[in-house]
């Protein structure tokens, strides 16, 4: 079966909503929830690199941080909260840094998940079930029910140290196929743990995919 894998376009959103969850982990009064589960020096590693190892980590073929999307329960729960009042609730303010990446997270993939659901799975370990039940609703009713919720946003495999490890050493590497072949591994990592179509987890093997090295090399 032929899928088609993320576009260029997906995978400059994706580098740019990891920029913007590193810098998020700057902020001393903000990181220190994201960053449980990581042994300390890990988590120390995220909150220190500099504007230029911001910016290869966030070249990492997915999104570095979680909207939970294998929590069935806690999507569950908060899909079936239909109360009216929750749908004109929604407040956002535009200098709430945690917010707007929410808001434009969730949006990105909420509208991948419409037009690739394939795409969706890759680039954020999405079930086929989860896309399915998000894109049931609008994205106003998705962001009105989860968007608010200071429990959402997680970081990626924030319990697999070995994955953090591999991100923070070859990942940050000054050898662009190095640090290439870093992201693909910890992606590939990713897949493999966690149930997949076997379709799915072959596609992990994005340094065959044009769009992908492309956007590598137009950062180099």
């Amino acid at each position: 079966m032929d899928f088609q894998g993320p576009t260029l376009a997906d995978y400059e959103n994706v580098r740019s909503l990891n920029f913007a969850f590193l810098r998020l982990l700057q902020n001393g009064s903000e990181c220190a929830r994201y960053l449980e589960g990581l042994p300390r020096e890990l988590g120390r590693r995220l909150r220190r690199l500099g504007h230029r190892e911001m910016e290869r980590l966030a070249a990492t073929p997915f999104l570095l941080f979680s909207f939970r999307e294998r929590d069935d329960g806690f999507w569950q729960k908060i899909l079936t909260d239909d109360r009216t009042r929750d749908l004109f609730a929604l407040r956002l303010k535009a200098t709430d840094d945690v917010g707007r990446l929410v808001s434009a997270g969730l949006g990105f993939v909420w509208q991948l998940a419409h037009r690739n659901p394939f795409a969706a799975r890759l680039l954020c370990g999405a079930s086929t079930h989860w896309c399915e039940q998000i894109t049931e609703r609008t994205i106003f009713h998705i962001l009105a029910v989860a968007g608010h919720r200071s429990d959402l946003l997680v970081l990626r495999a924030q319990h697999d140290a070995e994955i953090w490890q591999k991100l923070l050493d070859n990942g940050l590497s000054n050898e662009t196929e190095t640090r290439h072949a870093a992201h693909i591994s910890a992606l590939q990592t990713i897949l493999t743990r966690q149930p997949a179509p076997a379709a799915w987890s072959a596609a992990a093997c994005a340094s065959r995919n044009p769009a992908l090295k492309v956007a590598e090399e137009s950062k180099n």
